[in-house]
């Protein structure tokens, strides 16, 4: 029995006593009920039927009337309760109610504030509140904090931190990164899954091939005699396919018996060998070349060995945005190297914010890098103007791998123009208005000003020292902005430039805060931005694949009956987004491909979201038309089993759910570290929600 249902039994004893017993109503039912008598004692003696536990109510039984009025004392008190040993003024019942209300309600009051206060979800462990602790008044506050003392040794030496907390992209390009888990034919695109299926039968095949075939190749190479080389050769391929349909030495049947079921199997095998009798052809051609030149036999291993990979030796390690130069959070305990990403309540840019709200140690902002982030690097570096493409299943981690190279790029001195929320932008513009100096080719344009508002302080906030020394020239307001518009704007210009043009800083302030200009003033900065080459612009955008669902923008300039919505390539604020990645959709809903029109220096990162309301078929053929514009197409898979392994030791490190008390027992336990790792498929937000419920 609770305490609560204890108290509450008592309570309806004692009356009964007070029926059969007048003088037992001197002391009051409220006072009863919350006297000094122990619930636990209370419920023993009730379970074994000992009522002497009531002996005091025949003690008032045997008293005059006069011997209990004399209880009453000069201490401002009326009525002495001998059940509790303590003193209670007389109050009617109507006062008693309201007080006990009050009580209990500053009570729950407090319960809820102390709740409010949290962030995440609740758990058991050894520092939650119980039932005791809230009824003797106990916060929060009063139990020990965790520190990173109690962690285990494996996980603290397990997890790596980058020691520049962010590296730049050239540094980030050259670090080994652990290879990319094998594809599953349950995530992702099946014919993704069945085209690797097809790379990986064919490699375990050449990989047979090879161990039959060298040894005897070093043998070919040893005779002097052509005609017995070509004998040799012709032989080889009379032996290995019997030689590789055979049962290897470790009793790996795999080959012998399902792959060489297969009707092409001896095809495939003849394929095998002929492909590696060209690699070693090449191999060989290139030590001789080398030898012409005078190098030694060092050379020629270096070499034979130049093929050998170091992410295979890798391990996993992280970039932490507390870490990096001049770090500092937002007012939501955001880093403000990946501003503007921030959790909207109903919007959100991903759940990648979470797993920061849940973590005990507030000291550190950590994303993993992995291979997936160094392949965008590279797309960046190696070419003037790139376009991405980033897919992957729903939280595999893609908000986390733009997040880290917006980090990235920034550290490296790029501008980068964050727009973590597509789906917010495309659909809460709260209005849109014609602009009816800007035309194009296909007609008007139209304008969001609340958003570009937005964008242009995001923009100020962000790089507003490094557009020191910027400017708009004149030619770029003329073709965005009407006459009249332009003396008007420049009535808001502190100082324009005497050849006409603006300060970009002046010009993006302007937008931020006006926003009848907010629109002229975003479509010239990024029309600037795009052409200049002194600084690298760098374009982000999640959730990209919103873009091309059902528009939610109509107005009466575009369509006079409403019904069709207006394309993104007609609103100014999407459209040098769409412009850069090469494709628009026509009013039929066909996706049309053109030439990209790019920044002179940077590129644009486009990512897809499975987590909003867009069709699979819609992505499905955005992914595929874009794959088809000559776009890099970057995956985010599934972690690996080591990088699930680094992931739950840094869960325990920052103090993440279950993790956070229990000093490495789950990231030593291999079975529970394999049970995690299936119940969440390797995937990065399963497995933050295996760990925290």
């Amino acid at each position: 029995m609770s305490q609560v249902a204890a108290k509450a039994a008592f309570r309806r004893i004692m009356q009964r006593e007070a029926k059969t017993n007048p003088l037992f109503n001197v002391v009051q039912t409220r006072s009863l009920s919350n006297c000094g008598v122990s619930c636990t004692s209370f419920r023993d003696n009730r379970r074994s039927g000992n009522r002497n536990h009531f002996s005091q109510s025949r003690y008032f039984s045997n008293m005059e009337m006069s011997d209990i009025q004399d209880l009453k004392t000069a201490k401002g008190t009326d009525v002495y309760d001998p059940l509790a040993g303590e003193y209670y003024p007389v109050s009617t019942d109507d006062e008693d109610k309201g007080e006990a209300a009050e009580i209990e309600e500053a009570r729950k009051q407090a319960i809820r504030d102390g709740l409010d206060a949290k962030t995440g979800r609740l758990w058991e462990d050894r520092w939650s509140l119980t039932d005791e602790d809230w009824s003797t008044g106990k916060a929060f506050d009063d139990l020990p904090d965790w520190n990173e003392e109690i962690c285990s040794r494996v996980s603290r030496e397990r997890v790596r931190v980058h020691p520049d907390g962010v590296p730049t992209l050239d540094v980030l390009t050259s670090l080994p990164m652990l290879p990319s888990p094998p594809l599953h034919p349950a995530l992702g695109d099946p014919n993704s899954y069945v085209k690797h299926r097809k790379g990986a039968i064919i490699n375990a095949i050449y990989d047979a091939v090879e161990k039959f075939a060298e040894p005897r190749v070093e043998k070919i190479f040893a005779m002097n005699d052509w005609n017995e080389k070509q004998d040799a050769i012709d032989d080889l391929f009379e032996q290995v396919h019997d030689a590789v349909k055979k049962t290897s030495d470790d009793g790996n049947d795999y080959i012998s018996v399902v792959l060489g079921s297969q009707p092409n199997f001896p095809k495939m095998v003849e394929q095998a060998l002929e492909d590696y009798l060209g690699s070693v052809r090449s191999d060989e051609k290139a030590i001789f070349d080398k030898s012409q030149d005078g190098k030694d036999s060092k050379d020629e291993k270096d070499i034979v060995d130049s093929d050998s990979n170091p992410d295979e030796s890798a391990v996993p390690i992280f970039m932490d945005l507390m870490k990096a130069e001049g770090s500092s959070l937002d007012s939501e305990g955001v880093p403000k190297l990946i501003y503007p990403l921030k959790k909207h309540r109903n919007d959100g840019a991903g759940r990648m914010l979470e797993e920061w709200e849940l973590s005990a140690n507030d000291k550190t902002r950590r994303i993993m890098i992995r291979q997936c982030t160094r392949e965008i690097g590279r797309a960046l570096n190696d070419s003037s103007s790139s376009r991405v493409f980033v897919t992957g299943i729903k939280g595999a981690g893609k908000t986390a791998v733009l997040a880290s190279i917006v980090a990235s790029a920034r550290q490296s001195g790029h501008i980068v123009l964050y727009l973590p929320d597509g789906d917010r932008l495309r659909k809460n513009g709260f209005y849109i208005e014609p602009n009816n100096h800007r035309m194009t080719e296909e007609g008007k344009l139209f304008d969001l000003p609340v958003l570009s508002q937005e964008v242009c302080g995001q923009l100020m906030e962000s790089h507003a020292k490094d557009f020191e020394g910027m400017s708009v020239s004149k030619e770029s307001m003329e073709k965005i902005v009407s006459v009249d518009q332009m003396k008007k704007l420049l009535k808001l210009i502190e100082s324009p430039n005497e050849d006409g043009s603006l300060v970009l800083n002046d010009l993006l302030k302007v937008g931020s805060e006006n926003v009848g200009f907010a629109a002229a003033c975003y479509s010239a900065a990024v029309d600037t931005l795009m052409s200049q080459t002194a600084t690298p612009f760098t374009i982000v955008v999640d959730q990209f694949n919103c873009f091309y669902d059902q528009g939610h923008y109509f107005h009466g300039d575009y369509d006079r009956e409403g019904k069709k919505a207006i394309p993104m390539d007609k609103i100014s604020l999407f459209k040098p987004l769409v412009d850069a990645m090469g494709l628009v959709k026509n009013d039929e809903g066909d996706l049309i491909s053109k030439d990209p029109v790019l920044m002179k220096v940077g590129g644009i990162i486009a990512g897809i979201t499975g987590s909003h309301a867009v069709p699979r078929q819609c992505t499905k053929d955005l992914i595929s038309a874009i794959t088809n514009t000559g776009a890099t197409i970057v995956d985010v898979p599934q972690y690996s089993a080591l990088e699930v392994e680094h992931i739950l030791a840094n869960f325990e490190i920052i103090g993440i759910g279950r993790l956070r008390f229990d000093r490495g027992e789950t990231v030593m336990n291999n079975q529970e570290v394999a049970y995690l790792r299936m119940v969440s498929g390797a995937v990065g937000q399963p497995l933050l929600d295996a760990c925290v419920n």
